[in-house]
């Protein structure tokens, strides 16, 4: 018989150690090998320019991508155009007309395949593709908040770097309705903060992603939308999706690796007082089928993307998954 884990393993684990005054110093010193700094994988340069036309201008749905946090969750990346005539976008009172209104979706559902969080971003856009303001909406409850466009960057033909698409304010005064009878959607002044939306190239296998990143907004984290593609932009039907907290850590990936893999370098440096080891688990109710603690990861991130313990080869069933324990001792 497995032997069950409690749950308070998930938390993070605090071992004290009693003891008080001072450490004493013979003089002699002790060696502390320096941090091990992982290599920054090689990205092949790509037509950026053309990557990011050809993500906003061509009509997709994403596959299913599979989360890698331990709670068997999907999510589907989409792009499609809003059809009829695009209508205009007031920004602080002035009147912008779109060439074309593109509505990226990213649909996050649990273990169970309900749909949990809806994020949307509606990019207004010139007849060149660059923005003249972004609405952003959370769950059903529509578009609740907006972004106007301050300044905007033509991104570069043949590069491995990344940068700027547009900046503006985002604020929590957007509103799609009838103004002195006129329809349009407004991005009004009010509590504001400055905003941007980021590309970037990262490094995969076979193909590179090129990727855009979207700021923080109503309950939804910095998100980070990444799709492959060729040296022309040429896009794969892969993604890959990643979601920051406010300290710009990871909390989740969601990636289909069938088609096309990410490639990173993580660090392998373990600090024996600060690390991560994993465990089979259940997420529907928390039994814990096995834990391997032998086995120790500097990053939780390390740990979800592992490929050291090959767990399935014990434990393979569609209601259980790999999740990730921090030990923290003091």
């Amino acid at each position: 018989m497995k032997k069950q884990v409690t749950l308070y393993a998930f938390l993070t684990l605090l071992a004290g150690c009693g003891g008080g005054g001072g450490s004493s110093n013979d003089g002699g010193g002790t060696q502390v090998s320096p941090p091990v700094t992982p290599v920054k994988p090689a990205l092949a340069s790509i037509d950026a320019a053309a990557s990011l036309k050809k993500f906003l201008g061509t009509e997709q749905t994403g596959v299913e991508l599979a989360s890698n946090d331990g709670y068997l969750g999907t999510a589907t990346l989409s792009v499609s155009l809003e059809t009829g005539q695009p209508t205009p976008l007031i920004v602080n009172g002035v009147t912008q007309q779109a060439a074309s209104v593109r509505v990226i979706s990213l649909l996050r559902s649990d273990a169970n395949g309900r749909l949990r969080y809806r994020n949307t971003w509606k990019l207004h856009l010139d007849a060149q593709m660059k923005p003249v303001g972004m609405a952003m909406g959370y769950a059903d409850a529509g578009y609740k908040q907006c972004m106007s466009v301050s300044s905007q960057n033509d991104l570069p033909g043949t590069t491995n770097g990344s940068g700027i698409y547009f900046s503006g304010i985002q604020t929590s005064n957007y509103a799609q309705e009838f103004r002195a009878g006129k329809y349009a959607h407004y991005c009004d002044p009010g509590n504001t903060s400055a905003s941007s939306v980021e590309w970037s190239i990262a490094a995969g296998s076979p193909n590179p992603y090129f990727c855009l990143t979207m700021p923080q907004a109503t309950a939804s984290a910095k998100t980070r939308m990444c799709i492959p593609v060729d040296s022309t932009g040429a896009l794969n039907s892969s993604a890959w999706v990643r979601l920051y907290d406010t300290d710009g850590q990871v909390l989740v990936d969601y990636k289909n690796t069938a088609l096309n893999k990410p490639v990173e370098q993580l660090s392998t440096a373990v600090d024996s007082k600060n690390y991560w080891y994993g465990a089979v688990w259940r997420p529907q109710d928390g039994y814990v089928y096995q834990t391997y603690e032998g086995t120790r990861f500097a990053s939780q991130q390390a740990c979800r993307d592992q490929t050291t313990i090959n767990w399935q080869a014990t434990w393979n069933a569609s209601n259980i998954a790999w999740t990730c324990v921090n030990v923290i001792s003091r």
